[in-house]
């Protein structure tokens, strides 16, 4: 009997046994399980962390760059602003281009001396054949000597109209040369008008259909093949004229706003400050119009009643 007892007991032990170490069994995995998630847990917040440092440090960089071109850009754009000081501005007006009356007048000028030559030779051709007096011929001969020495010794220079015609065709031509060629330069590989017309912010003027044909010509590289008439190079004179306009707008508004910005008052509050003054001199002028307005009346009505006065004595005195 007592074995039998001892025996349960035993299997009563060793089935407690078995499930304390089962439950510590499955105590022991559950523990590893959890840890093993926090493990991953923990790990995919630090490559999310990772992801999110790698995205800003990503961004932050597209951001510099961009802000370091922007910033070269600027610093391109102003010195090519600045280059429109230093501009010849006298050759792309073409302020010593002969106008067409000069030169029909060289023209005419030096005509008339051919005409006196020839006419002073046939004279004296003429005597030596006998058809014309001799002092006749003798006065041509002598006018058409000086006229030869004056083109033939050198003397051009003490006559002008000689000269003048050539000298001014010969003018004309090294001035377009010069112009196209000085244009050339100025706009270079990259084109230069299309990359300060950023100036029409300062200068409406620029704004102009003209004035957006020359810098997309000059965007296209195709400007000096399309500037063939005296018309064009004006135009694009004008178009210097009025950046360099805008450019000094530019600087008078920079050089403003840094004189607001080194005083001690907000410029918003300025403005607030100008905008109440606007209003209250609006209001003080609507006040004066109705006084003003309420006066004529009463002066109005006075004048009426004066009228009326009148009217009544001159009806009690007619008999």
């Amino acid at each position: 009997m007592a074995l039998t007892v001892n025996s349960s007991d035993d299997l009563i032990g060793q089935r407690n046994l078995s499930e304390d170490s089962s439950q510590q069994s499955n105590d022991l995995a559950s523990r590893q399980k959890s840890a093993e998630d926090e493990v991953k847990e923990s790990r995919a917040a630090r490559e999310k962390e990772r992801l999110q440092w790698e995205e800003e440090e990503r961004q932050r960089k597209i951001e510099e760059r961009e802000k370091a071109e922007k910033e070269r850009l600027e610093a391109e754009r102003r010195s090519l602003y600045a280059e429109l000081e230093g501009m010849d501005y006298d050759l792309l007006s073409l302020v010593d281009y002969p106008t067409d009356h000069e030169i029909f007048a060289a023209k005419r000028a030096r005509t008339l001396w051919f005409i006196a030559l020839g006419s002073a030779l046939f004279l004296f051709l003429a005597s030596l054949l006998s058809l014309t007096s001799p002092w006749v011929g003798g006065i041509a001969g002598g006018i058409a000597f000086v006229l030869w020495l004056t083109h033939g010794a050198g003397m051009m220079s003490y006559f002008p109209s000689l000269n003048r015609y050539p000298a001014l065709v010969t003018q004309r031509k090294r001035l377009k040369r010069d112009l196209i060629e000085y244009i050339r330069n100025i706009e270079g590989r990259l084109g230069y008008i299309h990359r300060i017309y950023p100036l029409v912010e300062f200068n409406p003027r620029l704004g102009g259909r003209r004035f957006k044909r020359l810098a997309l010509m000059s965007r296209e590289h195709t400007l000096l093949a399309n500037l063939r008439t005296l018309q064009d190079t004006k135009t694009y004179y004008e178009f210097m004229v009025e950046a360099l306009k805008g450019y000094q707008e530019l600087l008078q508004k920079e050089k403003e706003d840094a004189f607001i910005e080194s005083m001690d008052f907000d410029p918003n509050e300025l403005d607030e400050n100008a905008q109440a003054h606007e209003e209250k001199l609006q209001q003080q002028e609507q006040q004066q119009a109705i006084s003003a307005a309420s006066k004529e009346q009463a002066e109005t009505s006075t004048q009426q009643e004066e009228q009326a006065a009148a009217s009544e004595d001159n009806k009690k005195e007619s008999p």
